[in-house]
């Protein structure tokens, strides 16, 4: 379903018409530190949902999400496998070309589909 590279994730900074979502928790900022195991999992699929919404309003061709490598265990969730959920989810259809995303072990790159 999507293409899978293993170069070095930061190339893809050079993309023309990028927009990054990173999800990695700044330091003493974590926005989602207060919240539960559920909430941030229903935070991190709408933050994604709304991403690649909003970047094909804008015409943004590319959006890199910068997610990490999967630290949890078997059957745990992680921003890295909700991201890749709602790429893979009916929701994203009109708005991502799947053949051209390029899934990662630490980022996915999602091809924004350009209104006509």
């Amino acid at each position: 379903m999507f293409k899978r590279d293993n170069q070095n994730w930061v190339v893809y900074r050079g993309l023309p018409h990028l927009r990054e979502v990173d999800f990695h928790p700044i330091e003493g900022n974590d926005e989602f530190a207060f919240l539960g195991y559920y909430e941030k999992l229903d935070q991190w699929k709408s933050r994604t949902l709304e991403a690649i919404q909003q970047a094909q309003a804008d015409g943004i061709e590319w959006l890199l999400f910068t997610h990490g490598h999967s630290t949890s265990g078997p059957g745990t969730q992680t921003a890295r496998s909700t991201v890749r959920g709602v790429m893979r989810s009916k929701e994203a259809t009109p708005f991502i070309i799947r053949r051209k995303c390029i899934q990662q072990s630490s980022v996915f790159l999602a091809a924004i589909r350009q209104r006509a």
